[in-house]
């Protein structure tokens, strides 16, 4: 976006942020510092919908604008401010846009055309966590962003691990590897970010340090800062797995589940709808973090996944689409039988397995 858009468009959004609940006692500062963060866009990511219908923008707070390299007096401002903010990032040196669709939020942007797994010729199976280890040492070390970059300041807490590198995301696509694609830093400046603290004192609860992908069962190390683990969890209604944590979210009982990184991109298991053999895409959605709804409810891909549990009649009709990713989650009440479930909420079953290198 151009600067002079940006600013016009974003003051439409705190305009809009000034009505909005808590909002409306903040001061100008107040919104201005907040609207970016979880605390103000959760508020205002209604004003900030996508021309699609299917996501929301966010500005994206690690994008640098391209200098122009005649303009030693800003070269040497941005140099400052970097020197100034030394904040440990995941950003690449590559053009990333301004404003992205909003997935997090900014992880409504489910749709993509995946990516291809990386050639190797290992004896490790390709369907094992030391096939993919086995490809990051293998790779040219030049491109390995992450394997020297460690943690600090990221203690174990109690049962969790703590996270020595990042070395395990080098094995994703070059324009992946950047804090857009995997949640690197809490939301909260004290450290104290709402669905971290929720997903950590969940598995404690459960005295779980591990969890498991519930597609191919792969075992997950549970880490104790962002990225939580090499994957992403979701809450939703049903429970995919015995490895899901009952959990109660918006009382509501829930359930906690994990899918590893293999998954998501396609290359230890592929889903495909045994209804219209379309493929299941996860390669878009953020890594290390949690979504508040069930990610393989979120984009029905035919009108078998939009039928009532009960009476298999449509809840809704098949070229209407509800408007965010969470309400396929939601409880609705069938128009023909008036049974009130979770109808888009489908089991796994309803998927078959592929192996991608069959």
């Amino acid at each position: 976006m151009h600067r002079q858009c940006f600013d016009n468009w974003e003051d439409g959004v705190l305009s809009y942020l000034k009505s909005c609940g808590r909002a409306r006692s903040w001061s100008e500062k107040q919104r201005h510092q907040n609207l970016w963060t979880k605390k103000g866009y959760d508020l205002a990511f209604k004003a900030c919908s996508c021309r699609c219908g299917r996501g929301h923008l966010k500005k994206d707070l690690d994008w640098a604008a391209i200098v122009n390299k005649n303009s030693d007096e800003d070269t040497s401002k941005r140099r400052k401010k970097h020197n100034k903010s030394n904040k440990p990032v995941l950003t690449l040196s590559i053009q990333t846009p301004a404003i992205g669709c909003n997935g997090r939020a900014r992880a409504n942007s489910l749709g993509s055309t995946g990516s291809s797994p990386p050639s190797s010729g290992s004896e490790s199976s390709p369907h094992s966590p030391q096939h993919y280890q086995a490809v990051r040492k293998r790779s040219n070390p030049k491109n390995e962003f992450f394997a020297e970059r460690l943690r600090h300041n990221s203690g174990g807490n109690g049962i969790f691990a703590r996270r020595a590198d990042f070395s395990s995301f080098n094995i994703l696509p070059k324009h992946k590897v950047n804090s857009y694609h995997i949640k690197m830093e809490d939301e909260g400046s004290q450290g104290n970010d709402d669905t971290r603290c929720f997903l950590l004192s969940s598995l404690a609860s459960a005295r779980m340090c591990r969890t498991f992908c519930v597609v191919c069962g792969d075992n997950l190390v549970v880490y104790d800062r962002y990225p939580i683990i090499d994957g992403t969890f979701f809450i939703g209604p049903r429970q995919h797995s015995r490895a899901c944590v009952q959990v109660r979210y918006d009382n509501r009982p829930q359930y906690l589940s994990a899918v590893c990184m293999g998954c998501l991109e396609g290359w230890t298991v592929q889903l495909r709808c045994r209804c219209c053999s379309k493929p299941w895409d996860g390669s878009q959605l953020i890594l290390g973090t949690m979504y508040t709804f069930d990610i393989f409810a979120a984009t029905p891909c035919c009108t078998e996944r939009l039928k009532c549990n009960e009476c298999e009649s449509p809840v809704i009709a098949p070229d209407q689409r509800l408007n965010f990713f969470s309400d396929y989650s939601h409880m609705v009440s069938c128009p023909f039988c008036t049974a009130l479930e979770n109808h888009f909420v489908k089991p796994l079953s309803f998927y078959q397995r592929v192996d991608p290198l069959a």
